[in-house]
Formats: C-alpha cells, sequence, structure tokens
C-alpha cells in the first residue's frame, strides 16, 4: 500500500520534503488508511501531520463515537486533532442546499481553517501546506458517473483531480485515489486498525449511495465487471484532453486580452474588467473559445458553477448582430459588447457610462440593459429593422422614448397597458388572459413607469400568440414596416431584443 500511495504521490508531485499536512480524518476506513500510511511516510519526507474531523451532527450518537475514536488514534500517534461541530441540517436548511451538500461545505472549509491556521500561527509558506483527502478509486468512477447523470460537459468527465487548490489557494492531494475500496480494507485488517463503519453508506437515500449500492453492481453483474477501471480510463484521459484546451485556452486568451491602457472609460468604472478582441475570438475553435469565456469569468471572481447555458449566452452575446449586446449572469457579473469589444465585467459601476442597475436577484436587472436573456439598447432604424428581418418575433422596436425612461421588470400596483379597445389594467389583462395566479408575479414587461409598451413573450401564457409575440400597447412602438423605416433610417430608437 505505502509503495502504490507513494507512486501515486510522485507521480503528481503531491508532497516535498517538509510539507505540513492537513489530513481529514473522518475515521471510516479510507481516511484511517491515509493517516496510517501518512505516518508511514512522514519519517522519510519529514512531514508534520495535522488531523482535522468533522462532526457532523446526523448521527448523535455514532458521530460522537466517531470523533472519541479518532481523537484517541490521534493522541495515541502523538499527533494534533482539530475537532469541528457542525449541524448539517441548519447549515443545509439556511443556506437551501441538501444536507449532503452542506456536510461537504462544512468539511472544506474546516480544512481550509486548519491550513489557515497552520500559515498564521507557525508562519508556514502556503505552498508548504497541503490538505490530504482520502478519496479512492471507487470514488472516482462513483463521481463520474454521478456527473454523466446529470449532464456532464467534456470537462466533468475528469472527475476528481489529483491535485487542486481550493479557494484560500492551499493545494488539496488525493494520495488514495488509484487505489480500489478492498485494497483499503484489507490493508486496515493487515495493519490491526480498527475504522469505524458509518452505516448511512449502506443506506440507498443520497444518489451516490444508489450509484455505488445499485447501479455499479448492476453494471458489474450485467455489463462489464471491470467498470471502476473501465471509467476511471476514460476520466484520466480526459483529464489530459482538458489539461491540453486548458493550456490552448490560456495562450488564446492572452493574444485576445486588449490592453487596459486602451480600454474604454466607461468599463474601467467596474470593480474588475476582461476585454477581448471580438474578431479574435470569432477566429477560434469553439471547445477553445468556451474554455477562453471560463478563463475570463474566474479573473472577474465567477469561479464556480459556470455552466453551459452560461456559455452558450457568452457565445450569443459575440455573434450578436447587436453591437451593444449584453448578458447578464450571477452576482452582479456582466459580458456585453461594445462593437469590437467584448467585455466581461462584475462589482459595482461608479460610472453611468454603461448602465445604472439595481439587482432583483441573481438573474434579472430591474432596470438597465439585459433582463434574463433580453437586451435593451438605443439604435438607428436602419440596423433595427435588419435585427427585426432575423429575430422574427423576439424583438420590440420603440420610438418616442429615451432609454433612461424605460425598464424591464414585473408587474406594479397600478399598471397600465393601452390596447385598441382602450386602456386596461394589466392586472385585468392577466385575468382576460387567464394567466394563472402563481405566474402573473413572473411576466416580464417593458415599463415607462406604469404605462406598459410590452408584456414580453413567455411560456406562462396559456395561449399562442400570447406566447410567441407578448402583447404590445398601441404607442411607441415602430412596426415591422420597410417603406417606414427607408425613411427615417437615421433616426434612434430603442430595441428590446431576445438574444
Amino acid at each position: 500500500m505505502k509503495k502504490e500511495v507513494l507512486q501515486t504521490i510522485n507521480r503528481h508531485n503531491m508532497l516535498e520534503k517538509g510539507t505540513h499536512v492537513v489530513i481529514g480524518l473522518s475515521g471510516g476506513p479510507d481516511s484511517v488508511c491515509l493517516f496510517n500510511v501518512m505516518r508511514q511516510l512522514s519519517h522519510e519526507k519529514e512531514l508534520t501531520l495535522y488531523a482535522v474531523h468533522i462532526n457532523h451532527g446526523l448521527r448523535p450518537v455514532a458521530a460522537d463515537m466517531d470523533e472519541l475514536y479518532v481523537r484517541q488514534i490521534c493522541s495515541e500517534a502523538g499527533i494534533s486533532c482539530s475537532v469541528h461541530k457542525i449541524d448539517c441540517l441548519a447549515k443545509a436548511r439556511d443556506e437551501g442546499i441538501t444536507s449532503e451538500e452542506a456536510g461537504r461545505k462544512a468539511r472544506y472549509e474546516a480544512f481550509n481553517r486548519e491550513a489557515q491556521r497552520i500559515h498564521n500561527q507557525l508562519g508556514i509558506d502556503r505552498e508548504k501546506i497541503v490538505i490530504a483527502l482520502a478519496h479512492n478509486a471507487e470514488d472516482q468512477a462513483e463521481t463520474i458517473l454521478f456527473r454523466i447523470m446529470r449532464g456532464t460537459g467534456t470537462d466533468g468527465l475528469s472527475g476528481i483531480p489529483y491535485v487542486r487548490k481550493d479557494e484560500g489557494g492551499y493545494r488539496i492531494i488525493r494520495p488514495l485515489l488509484d487505489i480500489r475500496r478492498n485494497m483499503i480494507e484489507s490493508y486496515c485488517r493487515q495493519e490491526g486498525l480498527m475504522p469505524r463503519t458509518d452505516h448511512t453508506n449502506s443506506e440507498n437515500i443520497y444518489t451516490r449511495n444508489k450509484i455505488r449500492n445499485m447501479l455499479i453492481p448492476y453494471i458489474k453483474e450485467n455489463f462489464n465487471e471491470n467498470i471502476i477501471e473501465t471509467v476511471n480510463r476514460l476520466g484520466k484521459v480526459a483529464a489530459e484532453d482538458r489539461d491540453y484546451f486548458e493550456r490552448e485556452a490560456e495562450k488564446e486568451f492572452a493574444f485576445s486580452l486588449v490592453d487596459d491602457s486602451d480600454k474604454k472609460m466607461s468599463v474601467k468604472t467596474y470593480d474588475r474588467i476582461v476585454t477581448l478582441k471580438t474578431k479574435y475570438l470569432r477566429t477560434l475553435h469553439r471547445a477553445v473559445r468556451i474554455r477562453v469565456y471560463t478563463k475570463a469569468l474566474r479573473t472577474v471572481g465567477i469561479t464556480d458553477n459556470i455552466t453551459y447555458a452560461q456559455m452558450e449566452g457568452i457565445d450569443r452575446v459575440l455573434q450578436s448582430e447587436s453591437p451593444s449586446a449584453m448578458y447578464n449572469l450571477s452576482d452582479g457579473t456582466k459580458v456585453f459588447r461594445e462593437y469590437d469589444r467584448l467585455n466581461f465585467v462584475s462589482g459595482r459601476n461608479i460610472s453611468a457610462g454603461i448602465e445604472d442597475c439595481s439587482i432583483l436577484s441573481s438573474d434579472m436587472t430591474v432596470k438597465g440593459k439585459s433582463v434574463d436573456g433580453w437586451s435593451l439598447y438605443e439604435t438607428t432604424r436602419k440596423e433595427a429593422e435588419e435585427i427585426q428581418r432575423k429575430s422574427h418575433w423576439q424583438v420590440g422596436v420603440f420610438s418616442g422614448v429615451t432609454l433612461d425612461q424605460l425598464a424591464i421588470r414585473t408587474r406594479e400596483k397600478g399598471d397600465i397597458i393601452r390596447l385598441k379597445g382602450g386602456t386596461k389594467k394589466i392586472q385585468d389583462f392577466f385575468t382576460d388572459k387567464k394567466v394563472p395566479r402563481a405566474y402573473r408575479d413572473k411576466l416580464l414587461l417593458l415599463a415607462k413607469g406604469s404605462e406598459i409598451l410590452w408584456v414580453l413573450p413567455s411560456e406562462f401564457f396559456p395561449e399562442e400568440p400570447l406566447k410567441s409575440k407578448g402583447r404590445f400597447s398601441v404607442l411607441y412602438r415602430v412596426e415591422p414596416d420597410r417603406e417606414q423605416s427607408t425613411q427615417c433610417a437615421e433616426d434612434n430608437v430603442i430595441i428590446l431584443e431576445k438574444l
């Protein structure tokens, strides 16, 4: 076991002499095995070991016994043990996540705190501190299968990384990732170790348990008895491909970057900015270009949960006919065009040069340029005509109003819309169109004060054509009339367009 673990450590450059190692020690077979192997390696590699145990509070009696066991084996080994007690159910409730995810977050937060303590109190350089976790080969295969069923992209097929950095910049290493679970259990028996057993691992409550206890045994029996090795080979191939594309994306990101001195003042007013050249981006293969977007998002602060849908939205902005198209992401991050530039920005905009938005939720801007995939901007009638031809019904053109008069929002008390038959309250309009009450506060409106210029198309309408066209006011709208737009080709109008 020691030899195989050492091979993995050396192959992935996990440890150097004199490293301080924080070990996640649950008391189960995997972590106890890792703890024991690291103790054996500590002499020849001059390692300083620290243990961190998390009592999740989900199994009151058993969890306390796990904690007692961990404290005991650390005391016998002369290794410091930091214990963190977490109410995972309360954490899950407060953060709106599952208890499984709450437990995972609590563990990584505890590991990071211990690493930070070693750095601050002992003055150890961050590069000399690692966090060692006990994921094994089965964990790797289960993770990849789990991601496949959730609809992962190719990067997700790479599974759990051997080495990565956490948010604090500390390296997380997984020395057991090539070791099978049965080898770990055999090692524990041979070494006379008495790890604790978590009975919830055999309960098919969580998806991962179902994969471990139901799906993998079924595949082994009916399709491929070597499914663990097969899936993990796929993960290694995917990881190699990911690493190659990441390196290419790094180079292309540098080539496409606009020099800071050449950025427009309106963009510089954001807290964090990345500006890329649209012409260069369009020359890249989509697989590389998407990774360039990811690099840009990480640079402005989006590091987790970057989705394929977000990449699609950004790519639509790049390819859009509109020179000022915009896409709104979460946490105040936006991507918008300025003709030949693609800006990734986050944080406050202390200038009114681009927009002055207030955020209602993570994906909706109440007043500004972009809401839930809709882009609001000023252009000429000639360009508006071209956009109308290409966009069909997902565009509205308006004159006699200015951009700062308009807001894209949900309904408010007193809203009205002017129709051919007269003025109608929006509340009555929704009632007449049989919109279910539960959906009425979700429908988006283009508003000038309390006057609604366009009830935007939505799936929440029971019938066509409202689903695809919405309903326009009889005022302000510029009809898609070629003769009219040609005569006034240079007049500016306001466009609301679905990207």
